[in-house]
């Protein structure tokens, strides 16, 4: 039964970040072009990252590591996704404060969740070499947000 629960919540991950992608990927070319439907479905894929994605994703994490400190730490990242989500949605809409919003998560992501990140799971032996490929990944995606 524990394997086709895994098995049935992989698949839904993998069908949620499908769908995620396509609608981010495909808004982003509307928009590019000035077609119309390209904020509703960048707003659709903005919010399923935020609200779907992410909390599935820490979801089975916290399933995997059972160490106190790395589930902090990934609900420290769940917070600070699903603002990255809102601030998205906030700026595609237009609304007030989406700027705000998206500076804010972003210096949070570079500056307190990367460098926790990186020194709590660098002690690990095991862990090492993956932590450190995540972490400039990680701050690289989020200089590059910083910079838009």
């Amino acid at each position: 039964m524990k394997k086709i629960i895994d098995l049935f919540m992989r698949k839904t991950i993998y069908f949620i970040a499908l769908i995620t992608t396509f609608f981010i990927v495909f808004g982003s070319l509307f928009k590019i072009m000035h077609w119309p439907g390209a904020a509703v479905m960048i707003t659709i894929g903005s919010f399923s990252f935020a609200f779907l994605f992410i909390p599935l994703i820490i979801l089975k994490k916290f399933k995997q590591d059972s160490f106190l400190k790395d589930q902090i730490i990934y609900s420290l990242g769940l917070i600070l996704g699903t603002i990255l989500g809102l601030g998205f949605i906030f700026k595609i809409m237009h609304w007030p404060m989406a700027s705000t919003i998206m500076l804010s998560s972003i210096v949070l992501f570079n500056f307190l969740f990367v460098p926790v990140y990186l020194v709590s799971r660098y002690k690990r032996e095991e862990l090492r070499y993956n932590t450190i490929i995540n972490s400039v990944m990680m701050f690289s995606f989020g200089s590059i947000l910083f910079a838009m």
